[in-house]
């Protein structure tokens, strides 16, 4: 019987890329404002691409 090891860079995943960017939010009065919100990168690039 053979046993081997896993490395651990395959079973975890890397940290997401946050970056600082402006997002716009609505307000409970309806009205939209810009906010500083920090967002992951992966998924920004990955929704723009689409």
């Amino acid at each position: 019987m053979t046993v081997t090891t896993l490395k651990t860079a395959e079973t975890t995943r890397p940290a997401p890329k946050l970056t600082c960017t402006w997002v716009a939010v609505r307000g409970d009065d309806g009205r939209t404002r810009m906010e500083m919100r920090w967002v992951d990168q992966t998924q920004r690039t990955a929704r723009h691409a689409a």
